[in-house]
């Protein structure tokens, strides 16, 4: 039989609520990165960068796990207008999925109530096809979040021309890949030893014909190094070009 063993829990402790160790359509990643964010003050701010540095997953697992908190309402990203008149993001973590997310096993048949729903009209859509455009909606800005964040256009808002390339691309192309897309296009762009100088604004880059040049499986970073560099290695600081979401 085995036992589990407590401590006397005067200091170095977190309480929390049980309902995200319970859900099982959570990884045990995706509930270990929860509480760790949860065992943190209310105010505190985190970057993917700092959260990675105190575990030994990567950033590509911690995306994963990140990825599942949001796709069941255990982390919100909330876009906000701030003094400067452009967007910023806010992130809110919940013990127990948002409203927007009631913790089911099945789809939920009768159409939730939900506040201050201003972006989309439920009265054509079920629920589960409002859920996939929500989802859909969030995607689209974080990667619209992401360009920015590379500080090469600074677009004032997000237009239906770029939306409706984003949309053509998930089509074809995976969150991560267009995520590493951007990536290593603002690594070529303002790298050193690479021919590729092509300012893109944000549908620019969504293109069908631009995207597949960055993606990882392009190999971008060794396939668009001017010719004189090809041979000789570069070291590239990662955290220089702002890899936070």
């Amino acid at each position: 039989m085995s036992n589990i063993i407590r401590v006397k829990k005067d200091k170095d402790y977190v309480v929390m609520n049980k309902t995200s160790l319970e859900d099982k359509r959570l990884s045990w990643k995706a509930k270990g990165i929860l509480a760790y964010m949860l065992s943190k003050p209310d105010n505190w701010i985190f970057h993917i960068d700092e959260l990675i540095r105190h575990s030994t997953d990567g950033k590509a697992s911690f995306r994963s796990g990140f990825k599942e908190l949001k796709t069941h309402g255990y982390v919100k990203r909330i876009r906000k207008r701030n003094k400067k008149g452009t967007f910023d993001w806010e992130t809110v973590v919940y013990e127990k999925p948002h409203t927007d997310f009631p913790l089911v096993d099945k789809p939920q048949m009768e159409k939730p109530v939900v506040d201050n729903r201003t972006l989309l009209s439920t009265d054509e859509l079920s629920t589960d096809e409002l859920s996939i455009k929500e989802k859909e909606t969030n995607i689209i800005c974080d990667l619209f979040d992401h360009y920015l964040s590379k500080k090469i256009i600074n677009h004032n808002k997000l237009t239906n021309p770029m939306k409706s390339a984003v949309k053509a691309r998930l089509k074809d192309y995976s969150y991560e890949q267009l995520i590493q897309a951007i990536d290593n296009y603002a690594i070529v762009y303002k790298g050193t030893g690479y021919y590729f100088n092509t300012k893109y604004g944000f549908a620019d880059l969504m293109r069908d014909k631009d995207v597949r040049k960055f993606i990882d499986e392009a190999d971008p970073l060794n396939n668009l190094k001017d010719s004189h560099t090809k041979t000789k290695p570069k070291k590239i600081n990662l955290e220089e070009f702002n890899l936070d979401d």
